[in-house]
């Protein structure tokens, strides 16, 4: 399964997408009170912004996840997620501002993290299927202070059915896995046996991956920074769009197209490159990362010609992900 084949091209109405599903959208041309009409019903804030959705009964549950945040695993698309831990993150970083000491913190955003969370547990504890919304862009952070700002670049409905692998209602920590059925590799909420998944260096591998057969850049050895400030905002830097810059190239310079050298451990070594700086406003992105030779990111970064580099980036880039 390649990951690249579900990426979003186009960027599909939420409002359509819900639809699809076979959800019923007329309240969307209301307001709240479900009187007062609205202009547009698919730009209804009280709909559009949400993060999860469901049907009458609960008999249809979707849910919109990043692609940048899609892994593949055993050879099939994870989605490895935590929107408890992203609310009571919300919920701390909103405590510390001096207008909220004396009141309770309200925020849409924890409201949209607690509904998303509800939906997956209904969907693990029915063992029901989900339908997921693929939306690409910038990945949710906590201190976006525009919280109802549309992110993404591209949307689109996934044509397959989603299920919930596992769910920890004490953490919060949920695996979404495509095209499987509701509770494989899990007994009780505890992973079998063979299904086990691990971390290295902040990537999401199987269990038996050998670092041998994989291409590593820069940052395994020295994991970097979580988060970055642009402009005096914090914004969280995604390892995930690495690790798929990584797999894209297969080893090899996507500038050069010579392969990268070879690791003491019998691995390939390249090295990632944010083609317009992140501290420049440049997207955390696979449309904006090139995995590059040691000697090819000297250049971008010291050599002569880097501005003319710059556009070759871009140029070669926009080819790969034709």
């Amino acid at each position: 399964m390649d990951i690249a084949s579900i990426r979003p091209i186009k960027k599909q109405l939420i409002i359509d997408a819900v639809a699809a599903c076979g959800i019923d959208v007329g309240a969307w041309s209301f307001k709240r009170d479900g009187i007062t009409p609205v202009k547009t019903p698919q730009s209804n804030g009280g709909f559009c912004y949400e993060w999860s959705f469901r049907g009458v009964g609960n008999t249809i549950l979707v849910l919109c996840v990043w692609y940048e945040e899609l892994v593949i695993v055993d050879g099939v698309v994870k989605f490895f997620g935590n929107l408890k831990k992203f609310s009571d993150d919300l919920i701390r970083e909103l405590e510390k501002q001096r207008r909220n000491q004396k009141r309770t913190v309200t925020d849409p955003r924890i409201n949209r993290a607690d509904h998303f969370t509800q939906t997956v547990r209904l969907a693990y504890d029915n063992e029901t299927s989900v339908r997921v919304v693929i939306v690409r862009g910038p990945v949710r952070v906590i201190e976006d202070e525009n919280k109802d700002n549309d992110r993404a670049i591209a949307r689109q409905l996934d044509s397959e059915a989603w299920n919930v692998e596992f769910f920890n209602a004490d953490s919060g920590e949920f695996v979404l896995v495509r095209s499987r059925k509701p509770g494989a590799g899990y007994k009780d909420g505890i992973r079998e046996a063979g299904a086990e998944t691990r971390f290295v260096a902040g990537l999401v591998v199987d269990a038996n991956w050998d670092e041998r057969n994989d291409v590593v850049d820069q940052f395994v050895a020295e994991p970097r920074d979580e988060f970055y400030v642009l402009n005096g905002e914090k914004r969280r830097r995604d390892p995930n769009v690495r690790r798929q810059v990584l797999a894209r190239s297969k080893g090899l310079c996507e500038l050069t197209g010579v392969p990268g050298f070879e690791t003491e451990n019998g691995g390939t070594y390249l090295e990632t490159h944010h083609i317009v700086p992140l501290c420049e406003g440049g997207p955390d992105t696979m449309e904006n990362m090139i995995a590059l030779s040691a000697e090819a990111h000297r250049m971008a970064h010291y050599g002569r010609n880097r501005d003319e580099l710059r556009s070759d980036f871009i140029r070669i880039i926009q080819s790969i992900l034709k």
